[in-house]
């Protein structure tokens, strides 16, 4: 019983801790992202738009001579390539909209994360296949693939309006990629329905004794 309870403070110190730690990375890198990229644009045109700014994958083309940088260990110059850059854009009407949407998801995610949370609490009471379970499970899983969607939509959209807008001489912009572990969000979902099933399974057996 106290094993239970220690594993699941420990699971839960554990997702509020890099729930917190993910939040504030990613928050203090957009804000200061956007703050810079605001700055520039304002100064060349201070009326006409807000910038964001949005990290792009990009490789030299073959013509391109590389630059080098000083290693001061070898006592030379090494050549080197730009794979990222982070480049401010003029969001689409799109992608304000979805923007929107995502703060909702967001609230969604919070919950789903409490939820998270009060089921851990459950399993450590040892109350494990409860209808409560259940619904909890479902809140966070569905909540997080909401956010992943939306949150993948949003990246989609952006790619197509830096493609339009912007132009680096030397480079060019890589195809589109998604940053979401899709297989994990899959197996998270799949999972959720076999507890849900379980726990169908579980009250069916309870009421036939």
């Amino acid at each position: 019983m106290k094993k239970f309870r220690i594993l699941g403070i420990l699971a839960i110190l554990v997702i509020v801790g890099d729930f917190a730690i993910s939040f504030t990375a990613g928050w203090q890198e957009e804000r200061d992202s956007f703050l810079a990229g605001s700055k520039s644009a304002r100064a060349e045109t201070p009326a006409l738009y807000t910038p964001e700014g949005i990290p792009v994958e990009v490789r030299p083309l073959e013509t391109t001579i590389l630059d080098s940088l000083r290693n001061s260990k070898m006592n030379e110059n090494l050549p080197y390539k730009i794979d990222k850059v982070s480049v401010a854009i003029v969001p689409s009407t799109w992608s304000s909209i979805v923007f929107c949407f995502g703060a909702f998801a967001v609230l969604a995610i919070l919950a789903g994360i409490y939820c998270l949370i009060r089921v851990l609490i459950s399993i450590s009471k040892r109350n494990v296949f409860i209808h409560d379970n259940v619904v909890r499970m479902r809140v966070f899983t569905y909540s997080l693939l909401a956010f992943s969607i939306l949150n993948a939509l949003m990246e989609w959209l952006n790619y197509i309006e830096v493609v339009k807008q912007v132009s680096l001489p030397g480079y060019e912009i890589k195809g589109f990629s998604m940053s979401e572990d899709w297989v994990s969000l899959v197996v998270i979902v799949l999972f959720t329905e076999i507890f849900a099933v379980g726990v169908k399974m579980k009250e069916e057996q309870d009421l036939t004794i």
